[in-house]
């Protein structure tokens, strides 16, 4: 990690030998682009997070020639060097040969890696061949990593004055190698100078311009924490990260921070962490012990697929109604064909009468509902693409939200099913009053 500026009146100890960490993705589909590299993006928090300094990712295709060069051009500033990818029995699986090449090292088979590689196909009733058997082949002198999950196991090697690490490329495979064998090997051999805190704020809805307006001050650059903004999904999250002479200094400095920012955001703050709109709507529900029912039209099940993601939903969770069809709103929501008839499937009264519907056929105290417009076609001047209506109802008394999204339809929906998990968080805090002061756009309905 970087040198730590001391922070305003918070004397630390700062780190001398930065440990600085290089993360190369390998595999054609990931320069092609026809694969997304969510391995590095993970690497990269999960090292920061333990107090690497992260330099660069790279992603490479499959010339082992070009992964050689690269480890050795990096070797010579970072004490770690993690490598996903490529550690299969394909032809273009040549990673542990370049590793082989980079470090000088024969590879060289290890007899339990044989038997875990047989062990694994046999059980899936499969033939095992000399392919597949290269899986147990490593750089002499590596330090091999379990894969219960997998054929392909990882390993380590010493390189320069530090390690290189490498991880199969399935992301499942990875992650859960890096956290139960990488991570605390490289904690062991190379340990960062002093102690790393960091959090994650997460903000909702908010557009990162404000949030960078209001953080402004917090973001000077040689300012211990360090403040980091990024955007995935209409959620803005800061990161404070902070360094300290011990764990407890850094959290302390952490902490500082966080209660500003909890001051600064009220409740467009929902979580910190890993933290979901939907794992904060879940949370509301067991504080309260109330239960919900979710009437769907624009959002097509998403409101209630993210719900489902969250484990031990189903003590709140009664119902998900996918009434796309006006005739679906009537007969299973109560929706009055002369509403729609009058106002139209998008409109507040029918979302209203949606979320009060689902309330009385869920047997739910709580009812969320969307109806809008997604596109690309279907919208009017009045009543243009991407209008949304998110109805709550909560013990009798609803309020309705008018939104104006932007974007694709699967952008839209996104957004309208977020927008109706918030809200019935909101209403749950503060009750449907709250509505009122936050950003929505809301009608009070009785």
């Amino acid at each position: 990690m970087p040198r730590c500026p001391a922070a305003e009146n918070a004397p630390i100890a700062l780190r001398t030998d930065p440990l600085r960490a290089t993360i190369i993705s390998t595999g054609e589909e990931l320069v092609s682009g026809r694969t997304a590299d969510t391995n590095a993006s993970f690497l990269a928090a999960e090292l920061g997070r333990s107090g690497f300094d992260v330099r660069r990712l790279l992603a490479l295709g499959d010339d082992p020639g070009a992964l050689k060069g690269e480890i050795l051009r990096c070797a010579q500033d970072s004490s770690v060097i993690a490598i996903s990818g490529g550690l299969g029995p394909t032809a273009d699986d040549r990673t542990r040969q370049a590793i082989a090449e980079a470090v000088g090292a024969d590879l060289v088979e290890d007899a339990d890696s044989r038997q875990h590689v047989a062990r694994r196909l046999h059980g899936f009733g499969r033939e095992v061949n000399e392919h597949h058997l290269a899986q147990a082949f490593f750089p002499a002198g590596s330090t091999i990593f379990p894969n219960p999950r997998g054929t392909a196991r990882g390993f380590a090697c010493r390189l320069a004055d530090g390690w290189l690490v490498a991880m199969p490329g399935v992301p499942e495979e990875m992650k859960a190698m890096f956290a139960e064998s990488v991570l605390p090997f490289l904690l062991r051999e190379v340990p960062p100078v002093g102690a790393m805190a960091v959090e994650t704020v997460n903000l909702f809805p908010a557009s990162e311009s404000e949030v960078d307006e209001r953080v402004r001050d917090l973001s000077a650059a040689d300012r211990n924490p360090v403040l980091g903004i990024t955007v995935r999904d209409g959620v803005i999250s800061v990161s404070v990260r902070a360094c300290g002479s011990d764990e407890a200094r850094a959290q302390e400095v952490v902490d500082r921070d966080l209660r500003t920012l909890d001051e600064r955001f009220g409740r467009l703050v929902f979580g910190r962490g890993r933290a979901t709109l939907a794992s904060a709507l879940s949370e509301q529900l067991e504080r309260t012990g109330i239960t919900i029912g979710v009437a769907e039209s624009v959002t097509g099940g998403l409101v209630g697929d993210m719900l489902v993601s969250v484990p031990g939903i189903s003590r709140f969770l009664l119902a998900d109604v996918v009434a796309y069809d006006n005739d679906a709103k009537v007969h299973l929501l109560g929706a009055p064909t002369w509403e729609i008839e009058a106002h139209g499937a998008v409109s507040p009264q029918v979302a209203e009468s949606m979320a009060r519907g689902i309330c009385s056929a869920a047997g739910s105290r709580l009812g969320v509902s969307t109806t809008g417009i997604a596109g690309p076609t279907g919208g009017t001047p009045q009543k243009p693409v991407g209008l949304v209506y998110v109805g709550v109802c909560l013990d009798g008394e609803a309020a309705v939200a008018r939104l104006e999204l932007r974007g694709d339809r699967q952008r839209v929906r996104d957004r309208a099913a977020k927008h109706a998990l918030d809200m019935a968080r909101l209403t749950l805090l503060d009750g449907l009053d709250s509505l009122r002061a936050s950003p929505y756009n809301v009608q009070r309905r009785r």
